[in-house]
């Protein structure tokens, strides 16, 4: 979503800086020029990451995850109204439109029917209908009514002839493409007003290069205004605008143009510095990428204990973000395990010190599924993206002391999408930032969700996560 803004608010800044600085210059290729790129450099630079050093903290942040509680909830699943689907629906039944109005045109256009010919060494459609002149890809299409004594006239030939020789259909694709994909952009809109536009001016140009009589021009445009046309991917000599048009044909170049086009490149500088995606080296990378390594060894060595174990009877839940880490009192060693599922009274124990660290949650196979959820890629690349999206520096600028604690709880539903996911927690920034990783971390990915008896079931998770500030 954020990129989508991006791009809306990059493609604007450009459009307007056109309009406000360039459109008015007789400066048509340069213009040209910029309109494409900016459009396609509107749509790229979102997608850019650059990486920028921030200053050291004062206060050095330590991670660390807790064991995992699973709660097993084994209700039948309920449909969830899912409006990011509808959002997806509504887009693409609107972008099959205008894709549909695209290869309509173009069908149209070639199914025209008429004779071809090669006059002046360009292929010209002459149609059946009283067509006005318009051109397409390398071909000028007009109506018999303007091929008079096998003669065109010369103006509208030559006009119609620069915008073949000048490739200018190929613009208009690209942009009929993009706004086809991107139609909720209102940037682009103005983008394809001001490229047909400058493509006339272009086309104008060629035509009075070779010596004809201004006035003599504009009245033969005039006189083909009131003509209309249907085709979205074609040039037309009666194109809209026309007072533009004329008025351009009269105008003097610029003192300034040289002026314009020197400026256009700080814009695109700006337009690129202010949505670029910006990465922050920090220094708790390193921290959390030892964390990362102390996490896998620990995983190695609970499963390692876990195959000694001689009790079918019982099997062992995984947890979700375990990390081997020193007990922060003494008293923590010797805290008693709980069994999370379903604590019985009287039946806790005091394992022993050197196991605390290293012996998994257990729960009796009586009512569990017989599938635990499953997320793509294993638990370490989930540990991995919750990592890589929390961004602890809006942690760190209320600077606190001490143990932040949040505790997530979500759902994996029978379809495997994570929902109901909720945050409870003693600060509301750490609260916030937790909650948008975990999202960041789950968005667009299915999870295998847990089974029963071969039937898929609801299944409610709760990760608690500590951070500590020395």
């Amino acid at each position: 979503m954020i990129i989508l803004v991006k791009i809306i608010l990059c493609s604007t800044l450009l459009i307007v800086f056109y309009y406000r600085f360039l459109q008015k210059e007789k400066m048509y290729r340069f213009n040209r020029i910029y309109l494409l790129f900016s459009l396609l450099f509107s749509y790229t630079v979102p997608f850019i990451s650059i990486s920028t050093q921030t200053p050291k903290p004062a206060n050095r942040l330590q991670t660390t995850f807790e064991t995992t509680q699973q709660i097993l909830e084994l209700k039948p699943g309920q449909a969830h109204f899912n409006f990011v689907d509808l959002i997806w629906i509504v887009y693409g039944m609107i972008t099959c439109i205008f894709l549909s109005r695209m290869i309509f045109s173009f069908l149209k256009i070639k199914n025209l029917k008429g004779q071809k010919i090669i006059y002046q060494n360009q292929e010209v459609l002459i149609t059946e209908k009283e067509t006005p002149p318009f051109s397409f890809w390398k071909t000028i299409y007009l109506g018999k009514n303007y091929f008079i004594e096998q003669q065109i006239d010369e103006r509208i030939f030559l006009h119609e002839k620069s915008h073949v020789r000048q490739r200018h259909s190929i613009d208009l694709m690209i942009v009929e493409i993009i706004k086809a994909f991107t139609w909720f952009n209102p940037a682009v809109y103005f983008y394809k007003k001001a490229i047909q536009m400058n493509h006339e001016f272009l086309a104008d140009e060629s035509v009075l290069k070779n010596y004809f009589n201004i006035k003599e021009y504009q009245n033969l445009i005039l006189d083909e205004i009131i003509v209309s046309q249907n085709y979205n991917l074609t040039h037309t000599f009666n194109f809209n605008n026309t007072k533009k048009r004329l008025i351009m044909m009269n105008t003097k170049k610029s003192k300034m143009v040289r002026i314009k086009k020197a400026i256009s490149i700080p814009a695109l500088m700006i337009a690129f510095g202010l949505f670029v995606q910006k990465t922050y080296a920090h220094p708790m990378e390193t921290i959390i990428e030892e964390t990362r390594k102390k996490m896998a060894d620990y995983d190695q060595e609970a499963q390692t204990t876990e195959k000694t174990k001689t009790d079918s009877a019982e099997t062992s839940l995984p947890a979700l973000f375990e990390t081997p880490q020193e007990p922060l009192k003494k008293s923590r060693e010797e805290k008693r395990i709980h069994d999370t599922i379903r604590p019985k009274e009287g039946k806790n124990t005091d394992p022993d010190p050197k196991s605390t660290r290293h012996e998994p949650l257990t729960a009796s196979l009586q009512g569990e599924p017989t599938l635990l959820p499953q997320f793509p890629g294993g638990i370490n690349e989930m540990r991995n993206r919750v990592s890589k999206m929390f961004d602890a520096s809006k942690i760190e600028t209320e600077k606190p002391k001490g143990f932040l604690k949040a505790d997530i709880s979500y759902t994996v539903d029978e379809t495997g999408n994570v929902v109901n996911v909720k945050v409870a927690g003693n600060n509301e920034l750490f609260n916030n930032e937790v909650l948008t990783s975990f999202k960041k971390a789950n968005e667009n990915i299915v999870w295998k969700p847990a089974e029963k008896d071969g039937k898929p079931v609801n299944y409610t998770m709760r990760l608690p996560l500590t951070m500590s500030f020395q």
